[in-house]
C-alpha cells in the first residue's frame, strides 16, 4: 500500500469516528447546554448555540429537593456496587479456579442475571413490605445486590481464570493459604477486570428506575426516580427535566473518566490472556 493511500485511509478513519463520537454525543451536549437556558430560551423555536446562560432550571430542581435524592443515590449505589464485586469476587474465586464444574455453575449464575426485572417486581415488593424493607436504603442495596452479583461473579470468574496457574501453585509452595492467595496475588492481578465490572455495577445501581420506583418513596427517591417526578401531563418542563438528566450523568462520568484507564484495560484483559 502506497503511502498517498494509508493517508487517504487514516483520514477516511478518523472522519468516521468523528461522525460516530457526534451522533452518540450530541443529543448529551445539546441536553447540557439545555438546562442552562432559561425557560423562554427552552420552548422557543429558533435553538441556537449562543444564548445567555441561566442556572433557573438549576435552582428548581434544587428547590425539589434533587441534593437529597442524589445522596440516596449515591448511598445506595456506592453500598451496592461494594458488596456485589465483593461478594462475585470471592464466589468467581472459588468456582472459576477451585470447583470442577464452574461451566455449569456458570451458566446458572448468568442465567439469573438475564432474568427481566419486571417479572418478578410483584412478589419481591410482596416480600419486602412483608419484612420491612420497603422505602429503606437496606432494601435498595439487597435488590440492586441480587441483581449485580450474577454479572460480577460470571465476568470475574473469566479473569480470574487469565491468571496463570504457575503463580498461583508457586504461592501455596510457599506455604500461603488460599485466602492469602487470593487477597494478594490473584486479585491485585485481575485488579482491571475488578474495575470494569465495578463501572458496570455502579452504572446500573445509579440509573436503575424499576425497582426504585417500586420499593421506594419521597424518602429514599434514587435520581432517576425524582427526574421522572418532573414530567407533568399538561406541562413539561424540559429546562428542569434537562438538569435533572444532566445530575444523573455528571458523576458517573467523572468515575468512569477517572478509571478509563483500568476500565480499558480491564475491558481488553481477558482477551489479550
Amino acid at each position: 500500500m502506497t503511502k498517498s493511500k494509508k493517508i487517504i485511509k487514516s483520514v477516511f478513519t478518523w472522519i468516521v469516528i468523528a461522525i460516530i463520537v457526534v451522533f452518540f454525543f450530541f443529543p448529551i451536549f445539546w441536553e447540557f447546554l439545555t438546562s442552562f437556558k432559561s425557560s423562554q430560551e427552552v420552548i422557543s423555536s429558533n435553538q441556537t448555540f449562543r444564548f445567555t446562560p441561566s442556572v433557573e432550571s438549576w435552582k428548581t430542581i434544587l428547590e425539589k429537593g434533587f441534593l437529597r435524592n442524589l445522596k440516596n443515590t449515591i448511598i445506595i449505589a456506592s453500598c451496592s456496587t461494594a458488596l456485589a464485586v465483593l461478594i462475585g469476587a470471592l464466589a468467581a474465586y472459588a468456582l472459576g479456579v477451585n470447583f470442577k464444574r464452574r461451566k455449569m455453575i456458570a451458566f446458572q449464575v448468568i442465567m439469573l442475571r438475564m432474568l427481566p426485572p419486571v417479572s418478578v417486581i410483584v412478589p419481591i415488593f410482596l416480600l419486602w413490605k412483608a419484612v420491612h424493607l420497603t422505602d429503606t436504603f437496606l432494601g435498595l442495596i439487597l435488590i440492586y445486590i441480587a441483581f449485580n452479583l450474577p454479572f460480577s461473579c460470571w465476568l470475574l470468574m473469566q479473569y480470574f481464570k487469565g491468571v496463570p496457574q504457575e503463580i498461583r501453585d508457586a504461592a501455596l509452595v510457599d506455604g500461603s493459604s488460599w485466602s492469602k492467595t487470593f487477597w494478594r496475588i490473584v486479585l491485585p492481578l485481575a485488579k482491571p477486570g475488578v474495575f470494569a465490572v465495578t463501572i458496570f455495577c455502579f452504572i446500573f445501581s445509579w440509573s436503575e428506575f424499576l425497582f426504585a420506583l417500586i420499593l421506594s418513596s419521597e424518602k429514599t427517591f434514587t435520581l432517576p426516580v425524582a427526574a421522572a417526578g418532573v414530567l407533568r401531563m399538561h406541562l413539561m418542563d424540559w429546562g428542569a427535566l434537562s438538569s435533572a438528566c444532566s445530575m444523573i450523568m455528571i458523576i458517573p462520568l467523572i468515575f468512569v473518566f477517572i478509571v478509563q484507564k483500568h476500565f480499558v484495560r480491564g475491558l481488553t484483559f481477558g482477551a489479550m490472556k
